[in-house]
């Protein structure tokens, strides 16, 4: 068996091993070791990486009681030096610490229960069984984690059996038999973990909260600790100074100048759009239809402008059938009008059309569209649109 080194030293980083074996299953190509560093993903917490002599670790997972070091290439059996990958062990055990003192907190002094924990690569969340929870509960909660961080609060390990397991009020009943392994934090929270945290809550560095969501009947809560959340006040601040140098605006002005810019651009927007419809309405005077039909390949244009355009026209011209398209590429769409005026199914002739596609679509008889991949030349549909017209 295994020895698990990272129970005995949470900040053991670099230890010799004896790979004891070395094999492959469905994730890969593993090794087996007499002694390890490396946490095996559980508990909410994802698995070390590091180095096994030259060979990277990708992922460590816990099979059946075995051990096993993912790695990107074989290793023979033989005496080699492990490293982990310090700084990611050191986020986990931040963020995990930090999960173990909000959730205490939640839970003992305003009543919201945890019910599972996720440490992600750039966000850590919990579940809370109730499906709200206000801003100034959260603010409060917040400040109370920061004042307990400070104060430099002792996080203890032990293992106890389930006789003595029997005399201790957990937070939660653990998920294995056997002998446990309880995390306490000092005077705040006492559970079953089997995960690495710092030796005290100053390790944790800090605690924000960054946001909430409804999720599974209840409150989905992200937040981040220690160094992630330096990183993320980072990428906020530079964030920021660049919208205030862009809004010209001062931080405290910063919601209210994007407002003004936000009904600007609104405002811009809707003065387009009817500027838009006036010049379709112009082009749409200009289609004169020969023979009763208006037939146009209109290249790359967009099929909503076109879908437009073939409206405006059959109410200019009422009994007139008109074929737009928009052909590029080896794929081609078209819009299939008639006026109020004309009896002809659009649809009837959309399909017609596709017989030439490996495409589809649909529509109404007064107005369809539809489109695919062809090497043919617009000649040829316009060709079939004026046989249906013929024959119509």
């Amino acid at each position: 068996m295994t020895r698990k080194l990272y129970y005995e030293d949470a900040y053991l980083k670099e230890t010799t091993v004896q790979v004891t074996e070395s094999a492959n299953d469905g994730r890969g190509q593993y090794v087996v070791l007499d002694q390890t560093c490396f946490y095996p993903e559980g508990g909410g917490q994802p698995a070390d990486q590091g180095m096994i002599g030259t060979a990277p670790v990708l992922d460590v997972q816990n099979q059946a009681g075995e051990i096993r070091h993912y790695l990107d290439r074989q290793l023979e059996p033989g005496r080699y030096q492990a490293k982990l990958d310090w700084q990611k062990r050191w986020e986990h055990m931040q963020q995990h610490a930090g999960q173990h003192l909000l959730s205490a907190l939640l839970e003992d002094r305003h009543g919201y229960r945890t019910t599972s924990f996720h440490l992600g690569q750039e966000r850590v969340s919990i579940d809370l069984h109730k499906a709200s929870i206000d801003r100034e509960t959260l603010r409060q909660v917040e400040l109370e984690a920061n004042r307990i961080i400070s104060r430099h609060l002792p996080i203890r390990t032990r293992w106890v059996n389930e006789d003595q397991l029997a005399q201790l009020d957990l937070r939660k009943p653990p998920a294995v038999s056997g002998d446990i392994r309880l995390v306490e934090m000092d005077g705040i929270d006492l559970n079953a973990c089997g995960g690495t945290h710092p030796d005290n809550t100053a390790g944790i560095g800090l605690l924000k909260i960054i946001g909430t969501e409804k999720a599974k009947g209840g409150t989905r809560l992200y937040f981040l600790c220690g160094e992630r959340a330096l990183g993320h006040f980072g990428k906020l601040s530079d964030t920021s100074d660049a919208l205030i140098g862009k809004l010209n605006a001062p931080l405290a002005e910063l919601v209210q100048a994007a407002d003004v810019l936000l009904s600007e651009k609104a405002a811009a927007d809707k003065e387009i759009m009817e500027l838009k419809k006036q010049l379709l309405l112009a082009e749409a005077k200009t289609l004169t239809p020969e023979n009763g039909m208006a037939i146009r390949n209109f290249g790359d244009r967009p099929v909503k402008e076109l879908q437009q355009l073939a409206r405006l026209a059959t109410e200019e011209h009422p009994a007139a059938c008109i074929l737009f398209a928009a052909q590029a590429e080896g794929r081609i769409r078209f819009v299939c009008a008639r006026g109020a005026e004309s009896a002809a199914d659009m649809r009837e002739t959309l399909k017609r059309l596709l017989a030439e596609t490996d495409g589809k679509g649909g529509g109404t008889p007064a107005l369809a569209q539809g489109g695919g991949n062809t090497e043919e030349p617009f000649e040829r549909f316009q060709e079939i649109f004026n046989e249906i017209h013929a024959s119509g």
